[in-house]
C-alpha cells in the first residue's frame, strides 16, 4: 500500500511538471515577439542648493531636474506598462546624491503603511520605493537603498539571483537620510545618499548605472524605471544609466562611532550578579573615492540575537548565521570563492574540548571560555575605475586559557586553548563585460604557537568566475581552491577542490550541468565552512519557469535534476538521487511548493562512522515535502509545511515532520508571529561510539523527536523606535531502544550489546527582548534583556510539562545590557569650525 502511495506522489509531481511545461507558449508572447525595450538614461543635475529632505518636493531646485518616468512592470505582467504613474528626479553636489520620487495613486487612503524595524522590507505591508546604484556601471557592484511610505529604511549590497525581493539576513546599515509623506494624489519619498555610503571612480565625467523601483503593496505590483527581464540574470543586471556626473569633489570621508555598554548578568551557581562594562570604537575612513577602511577596536557583540542551538546527532558541524554588525557590513567582496565564514573569527577556541580529554582523575575544569576574545578587526575594500575590486580583511584574537583545579589540593593550572591568532583575507575581483567577473582570493590563519604541536597555520588560495554571453542566456561559472596546513614537526597537508558548471541559465527553459570535486585532504575550515570533503559529484538539471500569469497561476518554477555521487579517493560509488520540484504562486498570492527526492540505490555514507575508510549503507530512500503559504499581506496569514521520508531497510525506518506558522498583523505597529515544528525520526540508526583496539564502531537504533516553538513579536513606536521580543524553545530527545550494532566493513550492521546509556534529552530556551532607539543617523541606544537555558540529560522525558520543570530546575542565565553608540562625521566638526 505504501508503494502505491509513493507511486501516486511521483506521478502527481511528474504531471505537474510536464503540464506546466506544455504552457510554454500559452497566454504569453514568445520572447522573440516582445518589443525591444532600450536602456533608459537620465541626466544628473549638479546643484549648489541641495533640497531639504522633508518629504515635500517643494524645493525649487527639483524643477530643474530631469524626470524618470514610464515605469514598466516587473510583476505580475513583466514588460507591461505600470498601472501607476511614477516620476523620479535626481540631483547631486559634492556631498551626496539626492533622489525625489512622486508616486501617484488614485486612492491614497488605500496605501498600505505598516511600520517595521530597519531592514524589515521583506514582507512589510507597506508601499516601498527603491534606488539601485552601480557607480562603476557594471551591473554587479553597488548598493540598494529602499524606503517605505511609513519611513522604514532598508539597504544592502546587490545579490545574484532572479528574485530581487527575497529575504536575506545581511545587514549593512549605511548612514543616509530619507523622508516620506502621503499627499492627496499619492505619496512622496525624498532620499539623500552621502558619498560616504558609496564608492565610485575618480573621473571628471562619469556615468553610473541606476534603476528605480516601486511596489504597490495592496495589489503586489512591482515596477521599475528601466525594464527588468525576469527571464534573464538578476535584477541588478538591468540598470539604466545616469549620465553627466561631472567634477565631483567629495569631502573627506571620515567617521567615528564610539560606544559604551554595560552588563548585569546572573548565571547559575553564582552567588550574585556580575557587573561588566565595555567601550570601543568603529572607524570608517575614505582613503579616496573608491576605497574605504573599516575598523573596529575592542568590539562588543553581547547584544546580538542568541543562536538557535540544536542537538546535533550528525557528523557535521552546525552552521550558524552571522549576526555581528561589523562582519555583516560591506563584506560582499569577501564572499568570493566561498572560503570565508566570518563566524570563525572569535569562535570557540580550537583546544576547547582537549582540556577535558587531558584531566587527571582528581581534576576538574573550573573556567573555559567558549569564545575567543576579539582584539580588533579591519577591512579595506573598493574598486578601481578599470573595474578591479580589491579587498583586504584582517582580525586578531587573544590567547585563550582554561583553568583546571585539583579538587583535593586546591591547586590550579592554566591550559592554553587557543594561541594569539591572526586572520587575513585578500580578494582581487575583476569585472568583465556582460555582467561577468573573475576573482582571486587568499585566506591565511596564523597562530602564535611555534612550540605547541597541537596548533598549525593554514592557507587557502582560490578563484571564482562567471562568464555570460551577450544575451545572458548562457553562462559558464566555476570555483577552484588549494588548501595548505603547516605543522611544526609533521608533514604538511595539501588539498584541492573545484566546481564547474555551465549551460543555459537564462530564459524560461534552462538546462545546466555541474561537476564538483573535493580531494580527501582539502580543508578550508580554519577560516571557511565546509561540511565534508572527499567528494566527486556530477549533476544535470533542467527547469522551466513561467513568468507571465495565465489562468489562476501568477508564476511557476518546475525543475528536474539528477545527481551522481562518488568518493574522490578511492573512486567508489556512494549514491545517486533524482530530484523533482514544482513551485507555483497563484493570482491570490498563495504559494504552493512540492518536492520529491529519490535515491534508487540508497547511499554509502562514509561520514556517519567517524572513522576514515568505513561506511554505513542506507537502503533506497524517498523524501517528499509540501509547503503552502497564504497571502502575507492579509491580517491573518500562515505557512504550513509537511514532509515524509522512507528508507527501505529491515528496521522500518521513516521520518515525518510538520510545521505551522501563523502571522497576525494586529495593526500597522503590532504583529505576532508564531511557529511550531514537530519532527520525528522513527527507528533512526546512527553512530554512538567506537573503541580503538580492536577497532569496533557502534551504532544504535533510536527514536529522535524534536519539538520547536518560536514566538516573535514587537511594537513599533516609529520607524526609528521599536521594541522586539523573540522567544524560542527547542526540545530534542534521542531515545535509544536498547538495540545496538557493530559496523561491518561492507557497510552492514551486526547486533551487539552495550552497557552504557546513550539516551539524551536536550533543551534550549532563549528569550531576547530588545528596545532600539535610533535617535540620529547612524546613532542608536539599545536596551536588551536575555534569558537562556541550555540543559542536557541522559534522562528522557516524554511528558512536555515534566520536561519543562526539569529544564527550569537546571538554572537559567539572565543578562540586562545597555549600549549607546554615536555616529560622528568629520564634516560636522568642519562645519562648526
Amino acid at each position: 500500500m505504501r508503494d502505491i502511495g509513493i507511486r501516486r506522489i511521483l506521478l502527481l509531481l511528474m504531471v505537474l511538471f510536464f503540464v506546466t511545461a506544455t504552457n510554454m507558449y500559452a497566454d504569453r508572447k514568445d520572447k522573440k515577439d516582445k518589443p525591444l525595450l532600450m536602456q533608459k538614461s537620465i541626466a544628473a543635475i549638479k546643484t549648489d542648493n541641495p533640497p531639504l529632505i522633508d518629504g515635500k518636493l517643494d524645493d525649487r531646485v527639483w524643477q530643474s531636474a530631469d524626470i524618470a518616468d514610464n515605469f514598466i512592470q516587473y510583476s505580475p505582467f513583466n514588460g507591461s506598462p505600470s498601472k501607476y504613474k511614477t516620476e523620479v528626479r535626481v540631483l547631486y553636489d559634492n556631498t551626496a546624491l539626492y533622489v525625489g520620487a512622486m508616486m501617484y495613486d488614485p486612492s491614497p487612503d488605500s496605501i498600505y503603511k505598516e511600520l517595521g524595524e530597519r531592514d524589515s522590507d521583506y514582507g512589510l505591508n507597506a508601499d516601498q520605493f527603491t534606488v539601485d546604484i552601480s557607480p562603476y556601471n557594471d551591473g554587479i557592484n553597488g548598493a540598494i537603498f529602499k524606503v517605505s511610505v511609513s519611513g522604514v529604511q532598508s539597504d544592502r549590497p546587490p545579490r545574484s539571483g532572479s528574485d530581487y525581493y527575497r529575504r536575506n539576513g545581511d545587514t549593512w546599515d549605511a548612514v543616509w537620510e530619507s523622508s516620506t509623506s502621503v499627499v492627496e494624489n499619492g505619496w512622496i519619498a525624498e532620499i539623500k545618499i552621502p558619498y560616504s555610503a558609496l564608492r565610485f571612480p575618480k573621473d571628471e565625467v562619469q556615468t553610473w548605472g541606476i534603476n528605480f523601483w516601486r511596489e504597490v503593496r495592496r495589489n503586489r505590483e512591482q515596477s521599475s524605471w528601466n525594464y527588468v527581464n525576469r527571464e534573464v540574470g538578476s535584477t541588478f543586471n538591468h540598470l539604466g544609466e545616469m549620465t553627466q556626473i561631472r567634477d565631483i569633489e567629495p569631502p573627506l570621508r571620515l567617521s567615528f562611532t564610539p560606544y559604551v555598554s554595560g552588563y548585569i548578568e546572573q548565571a547559575p551557581g553564582e552567588s550574585g550578579p556580575q557587573f561588566t562594562y565595555n567601550g570601543g570604537l568603529d572607524l570608517k575612513y575614505g582613503i579616496n573615492e573608491s576605497f574605504t577602511l573599516d575598523a573596529t577596536l575592542v568590539p562588543d557583540f553581547g547584544q546580538v540575537q542568541s543562536d538557535d542551538q540544536v542537538l546535533n546527532l550528525s557528523p557535521y558541524e552546525v552552521r550558524y548565521n552571522e549576526k555581528r554588525p561589523f562582519f555583516m557590513e560591506g563584506t560582499e567582496l569577501f564572499n568570493k570563492g566561498n572560503v570565508f565564514y566570518t563566524r570563525r573569527v572569535g569562535s570557540r577556541p580550537k583546544g576547547y574540548y582537549d582540556v577535558y580529554d587531558n584531566l587527571e582523575p582528581t581534576e576538574d575544569v573550573v573556567y573555559n571560555p567558549s569564545e575567543s576574545s576579539l582584539i580588533n578587526a579591519s577591512k579595506v575594500s573598493g574598486r578601481t575605475k578599470s573595474g578591479l575590486g580589491i579587498g583586504v580583511f584582517n582580525a586578531m584574537t587573544n590567547t585563550m586559557y582554561a583553568t583546571v583545579e585539583d579538587m583535593e589540593t586546591g591547586e590550579t593550572r592554566r591550559v592554553m586553548t587557543d594561541p594569539f591568532t591572526n586572520y587575513n583575507m585578500i580578494v582581487l575581483d575583476q569585472s568583465l563585460k556582460n555582467n561577468s567577473y573573475i576573482s582571486l582570493v587568499n585566506t591565511n590563519v596564523w597562530r602564535n604557537a611555534e612550540n605547541d604541536e597541537n596548533f598549525y597555520n593554514a592557507n587557502v588560495t582560490g578563484t571564482e568566475f562567471n562568464i555570460q554571453d551577450k544575451s545572458r542566456h548562457y553562462s559558464i561559472s566555476g570555483q577552484a581552491a588549494v588548501s595548505q596546513k603547516y605543522y611544526k614537526d609533521i608533514e604538511n597537508d595539501y588539498g584541492h577542490a573545484f566546481q564547474l558548471s555551465g549551460g543555459k541559465t537564462g530564459g524560461a527553459f534552462r538546462m545546466e550541468y555541474q561537476i564538483e570535486a573535493l580531494s580527501d585532504t582539502y580543508d578550508h575550515n580554519d577560516m571557511g565552512y565546509m561540511r565534508r570533503n572527499n567528494e566527486l559529484q556530477n549533476r544535470l538539471s533542467v527547469s522551466y519557469n513561467i513568468y507571465q500569469p495565465f489562468g489562476k497561476i501568477l508564476s511557476a518554477r518546475n525543475s528536474l535534476s539528477y545527481r551522481h555521487m562518488m568518493l574522490y579517493k578511492p573512486r567508489v560509488f556512494t549514491g545517486s538521487e533524482i530530484n523533482l520540484s514544482s513551485n507555483v504562486t497563484f493570482i491570490n498570492h498563495m504559494s504552493f511548493f512540492l518536492r520529491a527526492e529519490y535515491k534508487p540505490r540508497g547511499e554509502d555514507d562514509y561520514y556517519e562512522p567517524r572513522v576514515d575508510g568505513w561506511y554505513y549503507h542506507r537502503g533506497k530512500e524517498l523524501s517528499t515535502s509540501a509547503f503552502i503559504s497564504s497571502d502575507r499581506s492579509k491580517k491573518l496569514s500562515a505557512n504550513v509545511r509537511l514532509s515524509y521520508n522512507k528508507i527501505w531497510l529491515p528496521y522500518d525506518q521513516y521520518q515525518y515532520s510538520f510545521s505551522v506558522s501563523p502571522t497576525f498583523k494586529i495593526s500597522d505597529r503590532f504583529s505576532l508571529d508564531y511557529e511550531i515544528e514537530v519532527r520525528n525520526r522513527i527507528n533512526d540508526i546512527g553512530y554512538v561510539s567506537y573503541q580503538e583496539d580492536p577497532l569496533m564502531i557502534y551504532f544504535g537504533l533510536r527514536n529522535n523527536t524534536i519539538i520547536e516553538n518560536k514566538l516573535q513579536s514587537g511594537f513599533i513606536f516609529s520607524a526609528n523606535s521599536y521594541l522586539s521580543v523573540r522567544l524560542r524553545h527547542y526540545w530534542s530527545r534521542a531515545d535509544y531502544l536498547d538495540q545496538y550494532y557493530t559496523l561491518n566493513d561492507d557497510g552492514s550492521l551486526t547486533e551487539t550489546t552495550l552497557d552504557e546509556n546513550y539516551d539524551y534529552n536536550y533543551n534550549a530556551w532563549n528569550i531576547d527582548v530588545k528596545y532600539t532607539w535610533r535617535f540620529a543617523p547612524g546613532s542608536e541606544m539599545s536596551l536588551v534583556w536575555k534569558n537562556s537555558i541550555y540543559s542536557g540529560s541522559d534522562q528522557i522525558f516524554y511528558d512536555f510539562m515534566d520536561n519543562m520543570r526539569h529544564m527550569f530546575d537546571t538554572g537559567m542565565t539572565n543578562s540586562l545590557s545597555l549600549k549607546i553608540l554615536y555616529y560622528l562625521d568629520w564634516m560636522y566638526f568642519q562645519k562648526r569650525n
